[in-house]
């Protein structure tokens, strides 16, 4: 297992990173980032409906600009709605438009009322990430738990270029993500 305070300290070390490239970013850059869904993904979403998008926090990479897209290929949306603050989440269905709801932490999620959602692939924020695709999160450990519990799911990582580091310090219950996407490339595990 890692040391902990390793954890902690890429994780103060990412987000001041991925905050002055954000504050950096030409302002054109920003609105044009993640709008589009880069053909691979596409192939590789071709068989999946349910997708999971969430809503971008601070300088996060803005998942949500995905919706549009993903919904002219004819996918269903969901959202992460956090339970409670052991790191239980659960999906609930949303499409642009729906009301949203605020949760713990800052986080925005739609309202117990929406119907729950099994999600094909996962789309999830990172505070960094390392070429074997090893997800460094908020600490709370909901994304793990996710990706334990929708095993099938395709796990898609998304952030800021800034965001890669040469390593990310990893747990025996971490899983890697199937693929990231940057405002400027898509990464995938080395062959």
């Amino acid at each position: 297992m890692n040391d902990p305070q390793n954890k902690s300290a890429l994780r103060l070390s990412a987000r001041a990173t991925r905050a002055a490239f954000v504050a950096g970013l030409d302002q054109m850059a920003h609105r044009l980032a993640f709008r589009a869904l880069p053909s691979p993904v596409r192939a590789l979403l071709s068989d999946r409906r349910m997708i999971a998008l969430y809503v971008a926090m601070n300088d996060e990479a803005p998942a949500l600009r995905l919706a549009e897209a993903l919904l002219a290929e004819g996918k269903a949306l969901c959202l992460p709605r956090t339970v409670d603050r052991r790191g239980t989440m659960e999906f609930r269905a949303w499409a642009p438009g729906d009301a949203l709801e605020d949760g713990p932490f800052g986080t925005r999620h739609p309202p117990a009322t929406a119907p729950l959602c099994h999600p094909d692939a996962i789309i999830a924020p990172l505070l960094a990430f390392d070429e074997r695709l090893m997800r460094l999160g908020q600490g709370g450990g909901y994304y793990d738990r996710a990706f334990a519990r929708y095993e099938g799911a395709l796990r898609i990582g998304l952030g800021w270029s800034v965001q890669q580091v040469e390593e990310v310090p990893s747990d025996p219950w971490d899983v890697p993500l199937h693929l990231v996407i940057t405002e400027r490339s898509l990464i995938e595990p080395a062959a």
